[in-house]
């Protein structure tokens, strides 16, 4: 049985009906001249501007899987469809990044947002994965660069080159039906990822096949949404660069402490977790990101004798440790950039105390930014989990109880509470980054 697939924008002049037979090299290609039709012209006026109006939104600065899953939900919504899927090609493979069904909201998978440090995080920390090859619809869609409008995916059957998964359907009770598969596509570039919408919707609710208009429809929201996707993939391949070159200058100053690089990108990735738990926007997540690794920058100008003693520090000498603080603010200090004044917070702020017992300024509450109350915890917890040369590491249970106990006093309790609720991720970037010291008591 052959698939269809329609190109063109709205008001195309030709229609093209690619049949796929079993052997791939006998692909034909039709061209047919379009049926007369009459043209409502108050219908496409009314897509064009929703197809502006989508544009504008998905053009808004935000992470790609944010873009991404909302192109999922305008498509879904312009065609309308009951569900969807959206992958991203990254390595040679499909990476999911988010889950969408009207139909059963307890299968729905919001994307998991991967920026900064935690886009340069292993795989273990990343969405799951599966083959780019043409046995499934989305491999073959995204290899062939083709779309795929299929009105029954049961009636497949086995002997295409592509086939339908009915495994996650058994297994959750949901019944797939009608399927439209749509690469995103950046002209002159590979395709860039593969956006699934399942079951159409007639107005009723019932399921029904998609048509080839709304294959064009989701075709030309698909067309605009790659060049933002591609866009903000380029945006983050620099911001990448840039946190590797911050993170190289911050282990200067940790270096000279005994400490590890793998320091730095735990507290810098823990802070990130926390503030978008606590739903801080995204940019703001972002300038934590960069900002946390220069929390110790200061103790560039702290003496080495005093950095590396390994026995307890006289009350002299603790007093001159704790002017890192007031020496980093100084380095970053003074600047419009709005990375750098956060940067500044930071190192002047992450050891103050909630209860206003902390230095250098003993200030207290919310008088602390909250951009040193977030990297006051994940400094703290991160020094609890790593070996020092006065005490073995402690284990994540004994360190997170530590930190539950801080709620109140030493910490702000809406950031202890927000990493508490972050365990699993925390837990996650601790074993991805796991120094290679002496075990956990």
């Amino acid at each position: 049985m052959g698939n269809r697939h329609s190109y063109g924008m709205i008001g195309a002049a030709y229609d093209l009906t690619l049949r796929t037979d079993d052997e791939p090299s006998m692909t034909k290609v039709a061209i047919q001249p379009p049926a007369p039709r009459d043209i409502d012209e108050a219908a496409l006026q009314a897509q064009l501007q929703t197809l502006v109006g989508v544009c504008a939104r998905l053009g808004q600065v935000k992470p790609v899987e944010e873009v991404l899953d909302e192109l999922l939900a305008e498509t879904r919504r312009l065609v309308p469809a009951e569900a969807g899927t959206v992958y991203l090609i990254e390595g040679g493979s499909l990476r999911f990044v988010c889950c969408q069904n009207d139909a059963r909201p307890d299968l729905c998978v919001a994307p998991q947002v991967q920026t900064g440090a935690s886009a340069m995080a292993p795989a273990s920390l990343k969405g799951a994965r599966v083959p780019l090859d043409e046995r499934s619809l989305s491999g073959f869609s995204a290899k062939r660069a083709l779309p795929l409008r299929i009105d029954d995916a049961y009636a497949l059957g086995e002997g295409g080159t592509y086939r339908f998964d009915p495994s996650y359907d058994r297994a959750t009770g949901y019944r797939t039906r009608s399927v439209l598969v749509i690469p995103l596509l950046v002209e002159g570039a590979p395709p860039i990822g593969v956006l699934q919408v399942i079951n159409r919707r007639r107005d009723d609710g019932t399921v029904t096949v998609f048509s080839p208009s709304d294959e064009q429809l989701a075709m030309a929201v698909a067309s605009m949404a790659s060049i933002l996707v591609r866009n903000t993939q380029l945006q983050a391949q620099v911001q990448r660069l840039h946190l590797d070159m911050i993170f190289r200058l911050a282990q200067a100053a940790e270096f000279r402490d005994n400490e590890t690089g793998a320091h730095i990108q735990r507290v810098s990735m823990y802070g990130e977790t926390v503030a978008r738990t606590m739903g801080m926007p995204s940019q703001w997540c972002q300038n934590l990101l960069f900002a946390a690794p220069m929390h110790d920058v200061g103790k560039l100008g702290v003496p080495d004798a005093i950095l590396k003693k390994e026995g307890p520090l006289t009350d002299g000498e603790r007093d001159l440790m704790k002017t890192h603080t007031v020496i980093g603010g100084q380095i970053l200090g003074g600047s419009d950039n709005e990375l750098l004044r956060m940067a500044e917070q930071v190192a002047l702020t992450h050891h103050e105390r909630w209860d206003g017992k902390g230095y250098p300024r003993g200030i207290r509450g919310e008088e602390i930014p909250l951009a040193g109350r977030i990297t006051a915890v994940t400094d703290v917890f991160d020094a609890l989990t790593s070996a020092r040369c006065y005490k073995p590491a402690f284990s994540l249970d004994k360190s997170l109880k530590i930190i539950a106990e801080g709620r109140g006093s030493h910490f702000d309790p809406a950031v202890v509470d927000a990493f508490l609720r972050s365990r699993d991720t925390i837990e996650s970037i601790y074993h991805a980054y796991r120094d290679t010291l002496a075990g956990a008591e």
